[in-house]
């Protein structure tokens, strides 16, 4: 645990603290409203924000948009906070991550379109406090933007929280298939930050701890929550957030974002939909390698992890693991239709693409969605 990160039970008095060294007068929180309410947020903040000037603004969509974003910029430039607080899902952290660093921007659709921004400051310090177990968003240094239904991720250190608060206490009332989701975004950016072309010895260990403890913990934490089971999936997400930090995600990530866009199905599960495929591919094609490590040995270290032997094995594990927390994997039953290959071919985010180890062409993506229709 680094010296800006307060896990555990009552984590959330840190605030108190962390605004007293600050000197903080005014604290904006943004927050998803639902997620506020039913993780026991609200119930728990309204003693310490008491003790300051304070506005509570909520996201209204369910991605992190355009729209969202502008919301969130104006408020922090009418209430000029000294701290703000990021409490929610991974939307809610990228709304206020973003928007944090991009307070004085204008034509923003632009700047982020045509990736024409430089990062220099940020509005005030920022904490943040997810109350999901799998996005990551309170460790990474980037955060998603939808325009018009296409992602766009934002990157930079300043994107980064100053501090991170991870009471597990808050996970435990996150609905079975958001936690579901949640949990295996979590297990997917492990794996794909294992294989990334820009992965490092340090994202290595990130993504190694966060697979040890999230293998041993998913499946009890979906079907029967405690706090243990929070704290340990909490933990896993924190670092495998950190490793993707690092090295950033790969193809089932870059596909990802239209399934959720077009087709509602939310992100981790829609990661889950092609992980397998991209696994196998890779394999097969572990000759074609264009990382600057051994691919072959990262699988062998994967197998290992898993408890495996091989390819077949790994990927039957991982179904396994979907089926058991509740994760739906057939296209038809999601109402994903042939038809719908056009908006995904179309939408899907070459900044991941471009870090799968193994050159990835349309046409492999076309056989690999003809496959599961």
């Amino acid at each position: 645990m680094e010296k800006n990160e307060f896990i555990g039970k009552n984590s959330l008095e840190n605030i108190v603290h962390i605004s007293r060294e600050r000197k903080v007068k005014k604290i904006l929180v943004f927050a998803g409203k639902n997620s506020f309410s039913i993780s026991g947020a609200k119930k728990h903040l309204t003693n310490i924000l008491s003790n300051f000037e304070h506005e509570v603004f909520y996201k209204t969509s369910l991605l992190p948009e355009i729209n969202d974003l502008k919301k969130f910029i104006s408020k922090i430039n009418n209430f000029k906070p000294d701290l703000v607080i990021a409490i929610g899902g991974g939307a809610v952290l990228d709304l206020a991550k973003t928007s944090n660093c991009f307070y004085d921007s204008d034509e923003i659709e632009v700047l982020i379109q045509d990736t024409k921004y430089t990062l220099n400051k940020k509005f005030a310090p920022l904490i943040a406090i997810p109350t999901t177990a799998g996005s990551g968003a309170e460790a990474t240094s980037n955060a998603v933007v939808y325009i018009d239904k296409k992602k766009y991720s934002v990157e930079g250190e300043l994107i980064k929280p100053d501090y991170v608060i991870i009471d597990p206490n808050l996970v435990l009332s996150t609905p079975r298939l958001i936690a579901a989701s949640a949990g295996m975004d979590a297990i997917s950016q492990a794996i794909e930050s294992m294989i990334s072309m820009k992965s490092t010895d340090i994202s290595l260990k990130y993504s190694i701890s966060s697979l040890n403890v999230s293998l041993k913990s998913f499946e009890k934490h979906i079907n029967n929550k405690t706090f243990e089971t929070s704290y340990k999936m909490s933990i896993a997400a924190l670092n495998a957030g950190k490793a993707i930090s690092i090295s950033k995600t790969t193809a089932p990530h870059a596909l990802s974002y239209p399934f959720t866009a077009f087709n509602g199905v939310s992100h981790g599960h829609a990661v889950y939909l092609t992980l397998n495929d991209f696994l196998k591919f890779n394999f097969i094609n572990i000759k074609k390698s264009n990382s600057k490590f051994d691919l072959s040995n990262r699988f062998n270290i994967i197998f290992e992890i898993f408890k495996v032997n091989n390819i077949n094995d790994l990927t039957d594990k991982i179904s396994k693991i979907g089926t058991n927390v509740g994760l739906e994997n057939n296209f038809k039953k999601l109402n994903i239709v042939k038809k719908d290959s056009e908006n995904i071919l179309k939408n899907i985010n070459a900044q991941r693409l471009s870090n799968n180890p193994i050159n990835i062409n349309l046409n492999d993506i076309k056989e690999i969605l003809e496959s599961k229709f």
